[in-house]
């Protein structure tokens, strides 16, 4: 008996903001109601997280119980996620807090949620089997980013622990049933089609048959078309049951982040960077709130929940329309403020233990005995974990104008170019190229363009430290730069690099160089919960037209020809007999040459969501929208590093210095009337990078290539947090003198003429339009030629449309009805791709 699993894959902002989408979610489950009143063994997937529930309550709180009830009987499958997230892109604290919080609201709602339903996110982290058996999911349906030399719908995923899940990998896609009644004179020959083109990839014999789409708001029961030729399922039903025919499925290890079968979108790591450093910054500070309102059995759930909707991979990815991305920056910045206010709260409490004086809020576990600089100050940081540290020391100013710098770790000169010399590499080269691309993928090609220097002076220097302020003019083609740069040299191994970017003009890329002349070392990169190896290159994929049996199947998009680009969280190091590692914060696109340049890049300058032609893709992304506040024409902050140590990447010493520059120590004053008080407040201490508060305890990974602290090597747990605070006074007050600042982005308003370019797209479109539908009157309903000529009707309508709302859009309008006859066209097409495809095979 063949198996389908009927559901709805809820891209809850894309084209549409989340206040349109909801409304579309009580027509849904209207409909899932009457569906299931009919037939009491119906099963339906909500897309595998509980935010869908949220929303729909949040406008029909009528339904609660009605939903419980669909849950409890089986008939409801949610969670076990509480949102889609995108997993390269998220903090591991979000990640964390993503699985803690739909356990939370699946048991809320009755359920027990015991397998993964990530069917388009943009690929996926190296210890997510590790994290899933923590959080008792079995297994995971998985499309994007999975890469076997020989495809096979079903195997195992591993983590480095030896965690490992069961999976079952959507080779073609999760639509591959869907609109079967929009097609009933085809229903059976799609279903055979498709079991007889996806079964040679099947180790158990069975294949999976999805019946559902992004935003379908339509359920439907296949059976009513396809009698007794199949059974509806669910996602644990269906996994035991082909896992039970297998006796050794194959084992993937690592990363799944192959574009291999289906695109993963690799320029979605740098898509309006704006928005992925203001995530940065108020994950830390919320991650910072939580542990100190911890110690007083406080909880900040809501806060994680409003910031989670923020990292929906459509969302942190940067390919929805203006209107969601600015809605966002909202929140972002309002978040900001309240977390802010908080922090101060939680430290002014902790600060009646103290005595009167400067203390360093240390958020890094290690402990640190040197002169450190954050900016505006130089002083002697002396820290024994995470805690408040009295500073006594600081750094004498005095004249000093050499463009160099000397510690026990480096050597230090600049050039004349503003690129900095260090122990032999040279890095903060500035480096633009003509973008081509979109929101999705990034597609460029070499420009001619100037650098040059306008300042370069201390700005001021003591013994122990020096700070190089330097202004930077680039210019080429319809692209103006300017930067304002602060070098920030103290006795610690990192060179801090802080660069405020004034941008104007559209289509280009601004990359941070740093030349290693290194063609040999390994390359690392920082990832969530793990610090991954990888090729320079990829160069894995399948040609343009692939062979017959895949072409049938990858009906989306893909990469092809090789892929540069690839996705950090932290750092990205060269490792030889020594290791090289540039820093970022909240920036996540690098690529490392064959030379050995790393490459970091800052701001990535498109246009639209979506384009055709884009070169190294195949297929098609998304919708055809006009995004202007993706050029990123504005003001935006970055913060990098360069660290060289002979160490290695997995080493307590790496890691220390990475901490350093990833939590970096807060300077606080606090008065109080009385002075007494304790110099210190120590929290706890370690090598283990934390990760948040997890049930009254701290949950820790362990980073490096050797057991420790009775963890071993890449696994997740927890340790107490053992804190007893002596009376104190309550009089104190307190001012952060040295805090996370938020990166502030200010749009530029789209032009008339800008607006009358997307009219005159329109009307070319409309008059193909008619040209097609004129050509389609000509023709016998249902040929091979009526269904060809249709489908490019869907397709070009659909595009015609797309142009619409986005002008629409872009005119400060949010026409709800345009957006869902939108939806209904996007479906329509969607399903005549799968019969052009069937028509192929031969006469319908």
């Amino acid at each position: 008996m063949n198996r389908v699993i009927c559901h709805t894959h809820w891209d809850r902002e894309w084209f549409a903001p989340s206040f349109v989408t909801n409304e579309w979610l009580k027509e849904l489950f209207e409909r899932l109601l009457d569906l299931i009143s009919t037939k009491r063994d119906y099963r339906y997937v909500l897309d595998g997280q509980t935010l869908i529930l949220e929303d729909l309550l949040s406008t029909a709180p009528e339904f609660r119980e009605k939903v419980k009830e669909l849950v409890r009987s089986g008939n409801l499958f949610i969670g076990p996620l509480y949102a889609q997230i995108d997993f390269r892109l998220s903090p591991e604290v979000a990640i964390i807090k993503n699985f803690e919080l739909g356990k939370e609201d699946v048991k809320k709602f009755g359920g027990d949620a015991s397998v993964a339903w990530m069917v388009d996110n943009f690929g996926f982290i190296s210890q997510l089997p590790q994290l899933f058996k923590r959080y008792g999911i079995e297994g995971a349906f998985l499309w994007r980013g999975v890469k076997l030399e020989k495809p096979s719908i079903e195997f195992l995923w591993e983590s480095k622990d030896g965690s490992s899940v069961k999976c079952i990998f959507l080779i073609g896609g999760y639509r591959n049933l869907y609109g079967l009644s929009r097609t009933r004179d085809l229903a059976k020959k799609r279903l055979k089609h498709e079991i007889e083109k996806l079964k040679i990839f099947s180790l158990s014999g069975f294949v999976p048959l999805l019946d559902g789409y992004d935003l379908d708001v339509n359920p439907e029961d296949p059976r009513d078309l396809l009698n007794e030729e199949i059974e509806l399922s669910s996602p644990e039903k269906y996994l035991n049951e082909a896992f039970s025919k297998i006796a050794e499925p194959p084992k993937i290890s690592g990363e799944l982040l192959s574009g291999k079968y289906a695109c993963v979108f690799p320029g979605t790591l740098s898509s309006r960077v704006y928005l992925k450093r203001q995530a940065y910054v108020v994950g830390k500070l919320l991650r910072y709130v939580e542990l100190l309102s911890s110690l007083h059995n406080e909880r900040v759930d809501e806060l994680y929940r409003t910031y989670l909707k923020t990292l929906v991979h459509d969302n942190i990815c940067g390919v929805c329309v203006d209107t969601i991305h600015r809605k966002m920056q909202s929140v972002y910045k309002k978040l900001f403020g309240s977390l802010e206010k908080s922090l101060k709260k939680e430290l002014k409490k902790l600060a009646t233990h103290l005595e009167k004086g400067l203390y360093a809020v240390s958020f890094s576990p290690f402990e640190y005995d040197h002169y450190y600089c954050d900016g505006e100050r130089c002083y002697r940081l002396q820290s024994e974990g995470v805690g408040l540290f009295k500073v006594n020391e600081f750094d004498v100013t005095r004249s000093d104008e050499t463009l160099s710098f000397r510690n026990d770790h480096y050597e230090a000169l600049f050039n004349e170019d503003g690129s900095l010399d260090v122990n032999g590499i040279v890095t903060g080269v500035l480096h633009l190229e003509r973008e081509l691309g979109d929101c999705y993928s990034t597609d460029t090609e070499e420009i001619d363009f100037s650098c040059r220097v306008s300042e370069m002076q201390v700005e001021r220097a003591g013994e122990r430290h020096k700070i190089v302020r330097l202004k930077r003019i680039i210019e080429a083609e319809g692209v103006s730069i300017e930067t304002e740069e602060r070098i920030i040299f103290d006795e610690s191994p990192l060179v801090k690099w802080n660069i405020i970017v004034h941008a104007s003009g559209r289509n280009y890329l601004l990359s941070f160089i740093t030349k290693s002349f290194d063609r040999t070392s390994k390359v690392f990169a920082k990832m969530p919960f793990d610090v991954v190896e990888r090729d320079r290159i990829d160069t894995d994929l399948l040609p343009q037209n692939a062979e017959k049996n895949l072409n049938s199947v990858l009906l989306a998009a893909r990469e092809v020809g090789s892929i540069r680009k690839f996705p950090f969280q932290g750092f990205v190091a060269l490792q030889g007999e020594k290791t090289l590692a540039v820093m970022a914060k909240g920036v996540h696109q690098y690529e490392v040459d064959e030379e050995g340049d790393i490459k970091i890049d800052l701001i990535r300058s498109v246009e639209w969501v979506a384009k055709n032609n884009v070169r190294g893709r195949t297929g098609d992304a998304g919708p055809l929208m006009y995004v202007p506040d993706a050029r990123c024409e504005g003001t935006i902050d970055f913060e990098l590093a360069i660290c060289d140590l002979n160490t290695d990447v997995r080493s307590e010493e790496f890691f220390k210095w990475f901490n350093l520059f990833d939590d970096p120590p807060m300077l606080l004053s606090v008065n109080k009337r009385d002075d007494r008080g304790l110099e210190s407040l120590k929290f706890f201490s370690g090598s283990l990078p934390w990760i948040c508060v997890e049930n009254s305890e701290l949950l820790v990974y362990n980073p490096y290539s050797k057991p420790m602290h009775g963890l071993k090597p890449s696994q997740i747990s927890t340790i107490p947090i053992d804190v007893v605070f002596p009376s104190g006074d309550d009089r104190a007050e307190v001012e952060i003198l040295s805090s996370l600042r938020f990166p502030q982005f200010v749009f530029k308003k789209i032009t008339e003429h800008e607006l009358e370019q997307m009219k005159e797209k329109i009307e070319i479109i409309e008059e193909e339009i008619e040209q097609l539908e004129e050509i389609l009157k000509g023709l016998k309903k249902n040929s091979r030629e009526y269904h060809m000529s249709k489908h490019e009707l869907l397709s070009k309508k659909r595009t015609l449309l797309e142009l619409i709302v986005s002008l629409a859009l872009n005119r400060g309008k949010v026409s709800k009805r345009l957006m869902r006859k939108l939806n209904e066209l996007r479906a329509e097409k969607r399903i005549y791709d799968y019969i052009v495809e069937l028509l192929k095979e031969g006469p319908t």
